[in-house]
């Protein structure tokens, strides 16, 4: 897919972010449009998460800009939510001594009107029936792939322009992990759904991702396309 005509919907421009005096990413520059999936691929403690986090809003970057539908996102988490962008944390996606019908109602409550809301509803079931099977349950004593499309569920009823997933299948049997990412791919070929995802695997980021940046060490170290990823025999070299 050429982009050259458009603006991406996110533009992170040199973006250096940490934890309290220790930067853990330093003057990164990525860019994502509208409808598309890139992920972001590095060994643990690389510096992904704190990307999204800095993305979101979660944590303040130190030098940068992070802009957002051409317009500069704010630290109001709140407010980035408004303007369309969701994060699905790695941890801590589901209240878990909630139901799953409550889980949902709180998502609810953040969507911008009643019928936002339900036309998000009516996709999710479609994508994850199994959760609405499950309504009455505590989420904590759902499987780890139904809680995380239960997060999944709950992002939508922002319906947001961007999605932004860290690690979406730790701890996911192959299957259900499968299940996670064609859902996705539904969504952006049916809404125009951009997906920002932190991913380990390079077998199930390939399933949407058009592009793929590399971060090693808190430096962006390297893009790759979908294609030439496909045609390499192994991806140590890339972590």
């Amino acid at each position: 897919m050429t982009h050259a005509a458009d603006a991406p919907i996110l533009d992170v421009a040199d973006v250096t972010a940490g934890y309290g005096g220790r930067a853990a990413i330093r003057g990164i520059s990525i860019q994502v449009y509208r409808g598309e999936a890139v992920g972001i691929m590095g060994h643990n403690g690389a510096g992904k998460t704190t990307l999204l986090n800095s993305v979101f809003g979660a944590i303040r970057p130190k030098s940068g800009t992070v802009m957002f539908r051409q317009e500069m996102l704010s630290p109001d988490r709140r407010a980035n939510i408004r303007k369309g962008l969701a994060l699905v944390p790695a941890d801590s996606f589901v209240f878990a001594s909630l139901r799953v019908r409550d889980n949902l109602e709180i998502a609810r409550r953040n969507a911008s009107s009643a019928s936002v809301a339900d036309e998000a509803e009516s996709t999710s079931r479609e994508l994850f029936p199994v959760v609405f099977e499950r309504l009455n349950q505590l989420a904590g004593s759902l499987s780890g792939g139904e809680r995380r499309m239960l997060s999944i569920a709950m992002a939508l009823m922002w319906q947001p322009s961007m999605l932004l997933l860290d690690e979406p299948t730790v701890g996911l049997a192959p299957a259900v992990a499968e299940r996670v990412f064609d859902a996705l791919k539904v969504l952006m070929q049916t809404r125009g759904l951009s997906i920002l995802c932190v991913e380990q695997s390079v077998h199930y980021l390939l399933r949407i991702a058009e592009r793929v940046y590399i971060i090693r060490n808190g430096d962006l170290v390297g893009e790759e396309t979908a294609a030439a990823l496909l045609a390499r025999d192994e991806y140590w070299d890339l972590f």
